[in-house]
């Protein structure tokens, strides 16, 4: 699949968004995810999850409160330069893909590409 990048993404954003995808890719082959919002939540809640990554369209107030919980539980969170079907595309799924917890990161370098929120 080959993801479009948006035009008026600065060239710092190009940057971070080839470096995240990359990272998501290599989590995805080398190491654990978990997709989707129940999971997300779930994954916070028990202490497994060791990074968060959620898309920029998402609604503020999901955003919101992804927010809070990572910064509850000390857990990074960083923010996809791309809408959810670009970051579904990045995953390799046909559907539209919000949230993602990295429970496992493989070989990537994911987790210093993440900053835990402040409240």
């Amino acid at each position: 699949m080959v993801s479009v990048v948006p035009t008026e993404l600065s060239p710092e954003e190009k940057a971070f968004r080839e470096k995240i995808s990359s990272n998501i890719k290599l989590a995805i082959k080398t190491g654990k995810i978990k997709i989707g919002l129940r999971n997300i939540i779930r994954a916070l809640q028990r202490g497994e999850a060791k990074m968060i990554i959620i898309a920029s369209n998402v609604p503020q107030e999901r955003m919101s409160y992804i927010a809070y919980l990572c910064s509850i539980a000390n857990i990074p969170l960083a923010i996809f330069p791309g809408t959810v079907k670009e970051l579904g595309e990045v995953c390799g799924r046909p559907h539209v893909v919000s949230l993602i917890a990295v429970i496992d990161p493989g070989t990537s370098e994911i987790l210093k590409l993440g900053s835990v929120p402040t409240l």
